[in-house]
């Protein structure tokens, strides 16, 4: 932070300033007691406040996540569900192929490329920031288009699995159209794991998204991560990875809870567990 050539009377200010002339595990004490009253510390370069910092960036953070999950769940069901209603077909092939297209296409991939489409050959989009009109869009479409294959994939394999159930033929004896009875018997038990997987994903958005926020130059928590990596601003950095850690066992802990709520066999597993 202060370079090779620093005077030892700055160095020893600078670690006194950050509280590395305590030992190890007073500093971690003060830091634990400093964290359970939301006080992490201040940045080393700008002097606010970490929890400000990050609470500054969260709202980009949640605004990208929240458009990209929308926007892979509206492209993901459809798909998924007319793959597994067509399975053995050329339509089955050819989404199942797009899928694994997405599914294997990195996001420092995908981003850059839909720059170069949208932003800089058609100039239709921004290429970086918030502001700007239609900014959300590349950014979000990066993230869902990962995300959109992966839980097409699910949404196909697990409705096709419930489709050979013999309830489901039970259903079509009965008189009841073959699609009303997939869609309304075995897509009500092939919802669960797809929620529990698309709850986690969410999970991911929120605090993965480092590389499409870099790429896009997005103002929200992984870009502040970065940032804060590049210019040595630890206190920063420990608040922010504390951010990310917090965030996603929030979210996996929502989404067991409604994988639970939801599936009758995941509460009897757990209630079997429990005794």
């Amino acid at each position: 932070m202060l370079g090779e050539g620093a005077a030892p009377a700055d160095v020893a200010g600078l670690r006194k300033d950050l509280g590395l002339d305590r030992p190890l595990l007073g500093q971690y004490v003060a830091w634990l007691s400093g964290a359970v009253r939301g006080d992490l510390g201040s940045s080393i370069l700008t002097k606010r406040k970490v929890t400000r910092e990050i609470l500054a960036a969260v709202p980009a953070t949640a605004e990208l996540a929240l458009a990209a999950f929308l926007g892979a769940i509206l492209v993901a069901v459809p798909t998924g569900v007319a793959s597994a209603l067509a399975r053995g077909k050329p339509l089955d092939g050819f989404l199942r192929a797009v899928s694994l297209l997405g599914v294997s296409t990195p996001n420092y991939v995908s981003g850059p490329l839909l720059v170069l489409v949208f932003s800089i050959g058609l100039g239709l989009l921004p290429v970086s920031g918030r502001d700007g009109r239609g900014a959300l869009l590349l950014p979000a479409a990066t993230l869902a288009f990962a995300l959109a294959a992966l839980l097409s994939r699910m949404v196909r394999a697990c409705l096709a699995e419930e489709m050979d159930r013999p309830y489901v033929a039970a259903a079509i004896a009965r008189g009841e159209r073959p699609l009303r009875a997939i869609l309304r018997h075995a897509g009500r038990n092939a919802l669960p794991p797809v929620l529990v997987v698309a709850g986690l994903q969410f999970g991911s958005l929120l605090t993965g998204a480092v590389v499409t926020e870099t790429i896009f130059s997005w103002p929200g928590v992984g870009r502040l991560l970065v940032q804060s990596i590049q210019r040595r601003d630890y206190p920063l950095v420990q608040g922010c990875v504390l951010f990310i850690a917090v965030t996603f066992i929030l979210v996996n802990a929502s989404v067991d809870a409604l994988a639970a709520a939801l599936d009758p066999r995941a509460r009897a597993r757990a209630a079997g567990e429990g005794a």
